[in-house]
């Protein structure tokens, strides 16, 4: 098996962070590239005091040390900086970590609040490897509090809405025909966990950090396709998530950073046209799925000016 770096970021949530590492710590031919969005909890003492406690070899470093550092066939290389920059821009530091050591051939995005099936990363691997153009392959993500739940099975983008659908969400996934999601129909995988072939990233580079929450890994996989690549859903690969986690309980900002991501993506995607009849749409979307409360508005509409005026 060709060795799998797994990508996972905290912020103020060690708990969660350390049942995801334990969930792939097992896994042969890995290494966890553990990021800290600069916390301000106890997250970076309870994550050392978690690979101490139970003998897990790991590096600490700074982001100012990722260029030109080396693997050391660590357990975890644990990465800390010195702002939050978001899931693109976190991700971004430890991909290139990652990329200037040869060894690894991909690199596993994982949530931390999700947890891996035992046997989901070695479904991605199969699903990648079945054809050299797919770049980007993504879980079946089931809900981590009711599992029986689908939370989803890739997205689907509407650019006159500006918006993207979690699919087949909430549906029972013991009702699903398999046969038939094989050839089920997204325009783009969650990155709750997303295999991305390393190789491809020499013509699509990183993610863009202009997208600090939502629509990052969206844009990634476009940026791929428009160059050939493929992403598809490896369906035995299962994943449980929790969701929402960096936004919730602060609802204003889920609205905020989706609309103003949203704004940003039709910029880079739609014409001139579409991009304006989205933002009126997303403007009345945000009516309606803040219940008129006043704080989400406000800060949704924000969102959708700060994206809409974002230079490209």
């Amino acid at each position: 098996m060709a060795k799998t770096a797994v990508l996972i970021i905290n912020w103020n949530n060690s708990f969660d962070t350390i049942n995801a590492i334990k969930s792939v710590l097992h896994l042969n031919d890995t290494a966890i590239f553990l990021l800290d969005n600069d916390s301000k909890d106890n997250s970076v003492a309870e994550l050392k005091d978690f690979f101490s406690t139970n003998s897990i070899i790991y590096s600490l470093i700074n982001t100012n040390d990722v260029d030109g550092y080396i693997y050391k066939e660590e357990n975890v290389v644990f990465v800390l900086s010195d702002s939050n920059r978001g899931f693109a821009g976190g991700n971004n530091i430890l991909l290139k970590c990652i990329i200037q050591n040869k060894e690894f051939s991909y690199a596993w995005l994982l949530n931390n609040d999700a947890i891996a099936d035992s046997h989901a990363l070695n479904a991605l691997i199969n699903k990648m490897n079945e054809d050299s153009h797919n770049a980007f392959v993504g879980s079946v993500i089931l809900d981590y509090f009711k599992q029986e739940l689908i939370q989803c099975c890739g997205v689907k983008y509407y650019k006159y809405f500006g918006v993207s659908k979690l699919l087949l969400k909430n549906v029972n996934w013991q009702n699903i025909d398999k046969v038939i999601l094989i050839n089920h129909t997204a325009d783009f995988q969650q990155g709750s966990s997303l295999l991305v072939r390393l190789s491809a990233l020499e013509k699509i580079g990183l993610m863009d950090e202009r997208f600090f929450l939502y629509f990052e890994e969206q844009d990634w996989q476009y940026s791929g396709i428009n160059l050939g690549y493929k992403q598809v859903l490896a369906t035995e690969s299962i994943v449980y998530h929790k969701g929402s986690v960096s936004t919730n309980n602060k609802k204003h900002l889920f609205f905020y950073y989706y609309n103003k991501s949203a704004m940003i993506f039709a910029k880079k995607h739609s014409s001139f046209f579409v991009r304006n009849i989205a933002a009126i749409m997303l403007c009345g979307i945000t009516l309606i799925r803040s219940k008129l409360f006043i704080k989400s508005i406000v800060f949704g509409f924000k969102g959708i000016l700060e994206g809409y005026f974002t230079k490209l």
